[in-house]
């Protein structure tokens, strides 16, 4: 009996282990789950200034879109503006140049003419250079900036100046370079329209230092391609005609006239006699100068003679 109560005591005390055992599991699967819990909830390592600044611009656009739906607003605002615009843009963009040579009898007359007809289309010249050679032929070079729906037209009118003697024309397509660079820019631009938002609502320091640094590069790229595509258009608005009026060879003698004068030929006889004249005292006075050397060498000349002479005879 004894022996009975002793094996029920042992087997409760060791159901009260088991069971103790089994608590402090729990207990430490549960601190285990806290901790992890904790560590999902304490910040990680500060994020580089970029991406803390993709969180902000984004957590202020979805606060901004969310009030946005509340108060019944559309999404994306401006899409329809954008589709209108491009709608409205030619299909292609085209840069015309042309190069062209003609001869004519009066180069200055022909360059009148050709600027009279541009004033008429509201072209200009932008370069004159005229020049006139040796034998007096006049070229007159310029570079013309017509309207591009006025190219064919231009091109007529310098035909009838003259004779053509070269023609060179030339097109660039730059449609895909214009279409990308101003998406670029429309979109640089509602990008710059975001960050002075958020630049408005922004409260931290660091957030306004970032977007004010953002905010600069924005506006210098949206510079840059701005300028870029004033260009594009103005090159794809005027084409530009390099002319060159050059005149025709004018016809010269091959034997130049006979003529006879009276006086011409008594000057020229007279200046003829006189260096001569020039010429006689000029030997002159160099044989005066030299007949001492003469003399000397005559003498000596004259006694090896005679030295030679009494040795023979």
């Amino acid at each position: 009996m004894r022996n009975l109560r002793v094996l029920a005591v042992v087997l409760v005390a060791a159901g009260l282990a088991v069971w103790g055992c089994g608590r402090g599991y729990e207990a430490a699967k549960d601190s285990r789950g806290l901790m992890g819990l904790a560590e999902m909830a304490a910040p990680a390592s500060q994020p580089a200034p970029a991406v803390q600044l993709d969180r902000f611009l984004a957590s202020a656009d979805e606060a901004q879109a969310s009030a946005g739906r509340a108060r019944g607003e559309s999404a994306a605002p401006g899409v329809g503006g954008l589709t209108d615009l491009a709608a409205n843009q030619p299909d292609v963009y085209l840069i015309k140049n042309a190069t062209v040579t003609i001869e004519c009898d009066d180069a200055r007359t022909a360059t009148d003419s050709l600027v009279a007809s541009l004033q008429a289309i509201s072209a200009y010249v932008s370069n004159l250079n005229e020049r006139v050679d040796a034998l007096g032929r006049r070229t007159v070079t310029l570079q013309v900036r017509v309207p591009a729906d006025k190219f064919d037209q231009s091109m007529t009118s310098l035909e009838s100046l003259g004779r053509v003697l070269n023609k060179q024309v030339t097109t660039q397509d730059v449609t895909e370079e214009y279409v990308d660079t101003d998406s670029r820019t429309r979109n640089l631009k509602q990008t710059e329209t975001r960050l002075l938002d958020h630049l408005n609502r922004a409260a931290q320091l660091e957030d306004i230092l970032r977007v004010e640094s953002e905010l600069t590069r924005v506006r210098e790229e949206i510079e840059r391609l701005d300028g870029r595509l004033r260009f594009l258009k103005d090159r794809v608005s005027f084409s530009t005609i390099s002319v060159t009026i050059q005149e025709k060879a004018k016809a010269e003698p091959i034997v130049p006239p006979q003529s006879f004068s009276t006086a011409k030929e008594f000057s020229e006889a007279a200046r003829s006699l006189v260096e001569f004249l020039q010429r006689l005292w000029s030997r002159a006075i160099w044989i005066i100068v030299w007949l001492p050397v003469y003399g000397a060498i005559a003498a000596a000349v004259y006694g090896v003679y005679r030295a030679i002479k009494r040795r023979l005879f």
